[in-house]
């Protein structure tokens, strides 16, 4: 479904470019324009690059300060793997299960329901 909705977006897209020559140029070149401008703002102002790069640092800091903490939280809540595993032996060197020989009649030992009975009259 991924790439039907990706194609789709992409046949609008193309649908939406114009098919004469003189418009495709201006186009591209309004394109080139606003690339231009784009990666130049630092150039025409520095005062604001100087202060979004100061927060941004500021910001990297605290989301890795932030992940850090969540991290450790999540570790501490988690059980150790340097506790000492539970004591059970393998099932081969485990003694079996004392018998009780004697004590359940055939009639305990037949299941309580099996559902209903077929019979002809019932089908």
């Amino acid at each position: 479904m991924g790439l039907f909705k990706l194609a789709a977006v992409v046949a609008v897209g193309v649908s939406l470019l114009p098919a004469e020559r003189e418009k495709q140029e201006q186009l591209y070149q309004r394109a080139a324009s606003a690339a231009a401008w784009t990666l130049t703002f630092c150039d025409r102002n520095a005062g604001t690059c100087n202060k979004a790069s100061g927060l941004w640092g500021e910001f990297s800091k605290k989301a890795e300060f932030g992940a850090k903490l969540a991290y450790d939280v999540l570790r501490e809540k988690q059980p150790s793997e340097a506790a000492a595993p539970p004591n059970v032996a393998p099932a081969s060197l485990q003694s079996p299960p004392p018998q009780t020989a004697g004590t359940l009649t055939p009639n305990d030992l037949r299941p309580a329901w099996r559902g209903k009975t077929a019979s002809k009259a019932g089908i």
